[in-house]
């Protein structure tokens, strides 16, 4: 993702217009029109500098902040320090996955390795620098609960207990449950489960979770999602449900 790329995605995650982020930026005494944003979000104009960077990502209200100057800066880097910076990442980024694999015993999930892929530079190196240690042999487990939740893959909450914890990767459930609030899980004894209970499945075919509305009608099982726009899963049995648990609580992060 380049400079323009990453700051469309920022103004189209604030919801505001132009015209209000470049009031917000003239709060933040940074004086640019609207126009210039624009003209930014388009690559008409190369990236700013690291101030202005910095402002337009605040009056957005993003915690892309670092992302979005590091991006600015590599983008006008010279070429020798753009090819070190990526290389850097890329050799990172194999430490990290031969951490996994090796405390996992085996290979990672396709998830797993799409989300390290899509890693920029700045994200590779912060969980390398924080993950990838002669003295911390342990930090593997850390590491691989951190990826599996940010790529959408359900981990235990702790050794001892049953919780399972995951980020909701869809809108399946909103309004209620909007797009990546965080799941807790119980695994509860089909038997135990009633009429209108959220639950978190596999879709077929696919390994990231999804959450549905459980009904009993007659002697099927229907799985309805509280947005319209996504499926209705009907099944016969328990036994072709690929079912995680039932949603106990979720929170969301303002």
């Amino acid at each position: 993702m380049n400079y323009s790329e990453m700051l469309t995605q920022i103004v189209e995650e604030s919801e505001l217009s132009l015209r209000q982020i470049s009031k917000r930026c003239s709060d933040l005494n940074l004086n640019i029109t609207p126009s210039y944003i624009s003209q930014l979000k388009n690559g008409k104009l190369p990236p700013p500098s690291e101030e202005v960077s910095l402002i337009l990502a605040k009056a957005c209200g993003s915690k892309k902040q670092a992302q979005l100057v590091f991006q600015g800066y590599m983008e006008k880097a010279p070429q020798l320090v753009k090819e070190y910076m990526l290389a850097s990442s890329a050799l990172n980024k194999i430490m990290l996955q031969t951490l996994c694999q090796t405390d996992n015993n085996g290979p990672v999930s396709t998830e797993f390795k799409k989300h390290i892929e899509s890693l920029d530079v700045l994200a590779t190196l912060d969980l390398t620098s924080r993950y990838v240690s002669a003295e911390n042999t342990s930090a593997a487990k850390d590491l691989i609960k951190e990826i599996t939740l940010k790529s959408g893959g359900p981990v235990r909450a702790d050794a001892g207990g049953q919780m399972v914890n995951m980020f909701l990767c869809d809108d399946s459930m909103a309004p209620l449950i909007p797009n990546h609030a965080y799941l807790y899980v119980l695994p509860t004894k089909t038997e135990l489960l009633k009429n209108r209970d959220v639950l978190a499945i596999y879709p077929e075919g696919r390994r990231i979770p999804t959450l549905r509305r459980l009904f009993f009608v007659g002697e099927q099982i229907l799985l309805t999602p509280d947005n319209k726009n996504q499926d209705i899963f009907v099944f016969q049995n328990f036994a072709q449900i690929n079912y995680i648990g039932k949603l106990v609580s979720y929170k969301v992060d303002l």
